[in-house]
């Protein structure tokens, strides 16, 4: 969690603050004098961009708008802020030149022009540059906040919780770029993780329509740490909300890439079942499956692979280590100043 940073700045100016960072998968500000609302993000996986430059920047135009989507907000621009090392080196001028081609052909596909932005180059140290970081700067518009306003974290007991996912799409055997591959297994290598514009313009289109039909509870993008991650995440809210998940395993399929693997373009959400149908007659047609992975329930995250059990945690518990990994990191270098 980035709950050490964001909460040392004030994040409630004028009063307008609807939704504060790590309460949904964006942030939301009223529009004094109206009901609408203005909806913003910045999303980068430096990794992605170093594996594979054009691709990893689509990703991150496509992560934040998903992010925006997730929370409500129709994704209408783009501002950015370019991080790159020396552009004199032909091989860092190459990533540059794609990571920006590649944020415009997102921008196109997503009808998000870029309003401005900044680069910033001779961004190195004597072991090289860092990795290249187009950061994106999602806005997005919410007509109504009262009613479209969408959080990240499970809200009912009883709910049912849904993978929407590409129409074709099945689980990849793909730990790519990941932040597992980085964290377990110290190593940033492959490509960047499975990516496809077009399943990501279905994705959130009939995302973002569930979502103004009033048919989702809570709604999360799977990203960084892959699916186990996300369903982590969505139980960490105002209360804690444990879930039941049973996931089944897929041939050739490892489990650490089923549960790590970070390909994009899937949305994690939760509906009141008496809404199940209404959902399943609005994804027909729309290029998007729906898949019932569990139910919200309890106070723990339990999740098997068919049937045999992979996680079982309270959920207190997991949230103690997620919001203290960077004040414990934070304190022990401070104590070696």
């Amino acid at each position: 969690s980035k709950r050490w940073v964001y909460e040392q700045y004030d994040t409630t100016v004028r009063t307008n603050t609807v939704v504060g960072p790590g309460d949904a998968d964006a942030a939301v500000i009223r529009i004094k004098g109206t009901n609408r609302g203005l909806v913003a993000k910045t999303d980068c996986n430096g990794r992605y961009v170093y594996l594979n430059p054009r691709k990893g920047a689509q990703i991150a135009v496509a992560e934040s708008a998903r992010n925006v989507v997730c929370s409500g907000g129709l994704p209408v621009a783009v501002t950015n802020c370019l991080n790159f090392g020396n552009p004199y080196k032909p091989e860092v001028y190459w990533v540059f030149k794609e990571a920006v081609e590649g944020m415009g052909d997102a921008c196109l596909a997503l009808h998000t022009p870029v309003t401005g932005g900044n680069v910033s180059f001779y961004n190195e140290n004597p072991d090289g540059a860092v990795f290249p970081t187009p950061t994106i700067g999602m806005l997005g518009l919410i007509d109504n906040i009262d009613e479209h306003t969408t959080r990240s974290a499970f809200k009912n007991e009883g709910d049912e919780i849904i993978l929407l996912s590409p129409e074709s799409w099945t689980a990849k055997n793909d730990i790519d770029g990941s932040e597992y591959l980085s964290h377990v297994h110290g190593r940033t290598a492959g490509d960047a993780p499975h990516f496809d514009m077009d399943e990501e313009v279905s994705l959130q289109k009939a995302c973002l329509n569930l979502i103004r039909k009033g048919l989702v509870e809570s709604a999360h993008d799977v990203s960084d740490g892959g699916l186990a991650v996300c369903l982590a995440e969505s139980c960490f809210g105002t209360e804690d909300r444990g879930a039941v998940f049973d996931l089944p395993s897929v041939a050739g399929v490892r489990t650490d890439a089923l549960l790590f693997g970070e390909a994009q373009s899937r949305i994690v959400i939760s509906v009141n079942p008496a809404n199940r149908t209404e959902v399943e007659e609005r994804l027909a047609g729309s290029g998007v499956q729906m898949t019932t992975i569990g139910i919200v329930s309890g106070i723990r995250m339990k999740l098997t692979i068919d049937g045999i059990s992979a996680v079982d945690l309270a959920v207190s518990e997991m949230r103690h280590t997620f919001e203290n990994a960077i004040p414990a990191i934070m304190n022990r270098h401070s104590d070696r100043v």
